[in-house]
C-alpha cells in the first residue's frame, strides 16, 4: 500500500511525544524539616534554679526521594540552643532584734529592781535600851530608833524616825504619820491609822495585813522576826488599843527605870497569854528596870512579861 510520506512523518512525531508523557513522575516533595529552633530556657531560674531550659528537639529528617528522579526533601533545621543557667534568688533582709522586755510588776510593797528594805518605814527594835524604861523621854526614844535605822543604811538613818510611845502630852498614834507602812520585807502592815488600830472583833480590818499569830509581820530593822524562844514579843508603848495614853503606865514619860514604875506593852505577834490580839496594848510590865536576862518572866524589868524592852519605830518622812 502506498503511503503519503507527510502523513507518516506526523505519525512518527506523535508516537515519540506519547512515549515521553507516559514515563514515571519525579520524586515526591521532601519531608518537613524539624522545628526551626527549640524553646530556650527561662532567663532566670525560680528561687535560683541551677540549669536553664532544655534546647529544642533534634533536627528533622529530610523526606525520602522519589522512585525515579525526584529530589530528596530539604534537611530540617536543628533545634535551638539550650537556655542560659538561671540566676539564684537573693537572701531575705536581716531581721531586726526585738525591743527590750519590760520589768515585772512590783510585789507587795516592792519596786521593780529595788531593795524592799529601802521601802521600810516600820520596824521593831532588835534590842532594848540599856537603861530600861528610861529612854530620855520621847526625844531619846526617837534617837534610839534612828540609831538602829542607820545601822541598816545611811539613807534610812537620814530619815525622821518616831517611837510609837505615848506620854502625858502626846499620843502614840499622833506621832507616826498616816500610812501606809511597810516592814523590811516590803510587806504593808497597815494602810492607814484606822486599819492599824482596828484590831477586834475578828475579822478586823488589821487582820488582812497583820494576821493574828503571824510572826513575819513585825520584823526588826534587819528583816528578822521577833524571837519566840525565849519569848520576846512584849513591846513598850504606854498606850491603849486605840493608840492614846494609858495613864500612869509609861515609865514616868519614859524617864524612869525604877522597879516601882510600870509600862503598858503590846504583843508583836498579836497573840499570847490569854490577852486580846492587840499589837500595841496587852498588859503592864512588872517594872521599868533594864532587862537582865532576855525573855525572863519574873522580876521588875521592862521585859519581865516576855520581852527585851523593844520599841516600835515608824518613819514619818
Amino acid at each position: 500500500m502506498n503511503r503519503n510520506p507527510r502523513i507518516m512523518t506526523a505519525l512518527s512525531i506523535l508516537s515519540l511525544v506519547g512515549a515521553c508523557s507516559s514515563g514515571s513522575s519525579g520524586g515526591g516533595t521532601g519531608g518537613a524539616g524539624g522545628a526551626a529552633t527549640g524553646t530556650g530556657g527561662s532567663s532566670t531560674g525560680t528561687g535560683g534554679s541551677t540549669a536553664g531550659g532544655a534546647g529544642g528537639a533534634t533536627a528533622g529528617t529530610g523526606g525520602a526521594g522519589g522512585s525515579t528522579s525526584g529530589a530528596g526533601g530539604v534537611t530540617g533545621t536543628g533545634g535551638g540552643a539550650a537556655g542560659m543557667t538561671g540566676t539564684g534568688g537573693r537572701g531575705g533582709a536581716t531581721g531586726t532584734g526585738g525591743a527590750p522586755g519590760t520589768g515585772g510588776a512590783p510585789t507587795d510593797g516592792g519596786t521593780p529592781g529595788g531593795d524592799a528594805s529601802t521601802q521600810m518605814n516600820f520596824f521593831v527594835t532588835s534590842i532594848g535600851s540599856p537603861n530600861g524604861g528610861n529612854l530620855g523621854g520621847l526625844a531619846g526614844a526617837d534617837a534610839f530608833c534612828k540609831m538602829l535605822a542607820n545601822n541598816v543604811s545611811a539613807a534610812q538613818g537620814a530619815r525622821t524616825w518616831h517611837a510609837y510611845m505615848s506620854t502625858t502630852t502626846v499620843n502614840a498614834r499622833d506621832r507616826i504619820g498616816t500610812g501606809p507602812w511597810r516592814n523590811a520585807a516590803g510587806h504593808v502592815i497597815a494602810n492607814n491609822l484606822t486599819d492599824l488600830h482596828s484590831q477586834i472583833p475578828a475579822p478586823a480590818p488589821l487582820d488582812a495585813t497583820w494576821p493574828i499569830g503571824d510572826t513575819s509581820i513585825a520584823l526588826d530593822e534587819h528583816g528578822a522576826p521577833v524571837p519566840s524562844n525565849p519569848l520576846q514579843h512584849d513591846i513598850l508603848t504606854g498606850s491603849k488599843p486605840d493608840g492614846t495614853l494609858m495613864t500612869g503606865m509609861n515609865c514616868n514619860d519614859w524617864t524612869s527605870q525604877a522597879t516601882t514604875d510600870v509600862a503598858q506593852v503590846g504583843h508583836s505577834n498579836r497573840m499570847g497569854g490569854g490577852f486580846p490580839a492587840y499589837w500595841n496594848s496587852n498588859h503592864a510590865s512588872n517594872g521599868c528596870a533594864p532587862v537582865v536576862t532576855i525573855g525572863q518572866n519574873l522580876g521588875t524589868t521592862v521585859g519581865s512579861g516576855g520581852g527585851r524592852g523593844s520599841l516600835y519605830c515608824f518613819a514619818v518622812d
